[in-house]
């Protein structure tokens, strides 16, 4: 298992620990009752590739409510910019279209 660092975050701020799948596999119940207790994350490497990452259910909720909130806050950014695109428009009654498409 080899410690990560990256430009945010140091070993020192969240442990993170990199390891394969089979040695997660091979040390599943010590790699659990690490993550479970907040002594560190975990992120998972099949083929030379991370895949996958272990985190506490504390943090995974967490993650979550944050994800919801962004995506709220992103759908309410979406909403006004269509209002404020069709404020900007030119409209045009129902009446007006009829008679410019010779209805």
């Amino acid at each position: 298992m080899e410690p990560v660092a990256t430009a945010e975050h140091t070993t020192e701020d969240s442990p993170i620990t990199r390891m394969t799948t089979t040695e997660a596999k091979d040390n599943f119940e010590d790699t659990v009752n690490r993550v479970a207790d907040g002594e560190e994350r975990v992120i998972l490497n099949q083929d030379g590739k991370d895949v996958a990452a272990i985190i506490s259910l504390e943090e995974f909720w967490f993650l979550e409510r944050a994800i919801r909130k962004l995506e709220d806050e992103m759908d309410l950014e979406a909403v006004r910019a269509a209002r404020t695109e069709t404020e900007t428009e030119e409209n045009i009654s129902l009446e007006e279209l009829k008679k410019e498409l010779g209805l």
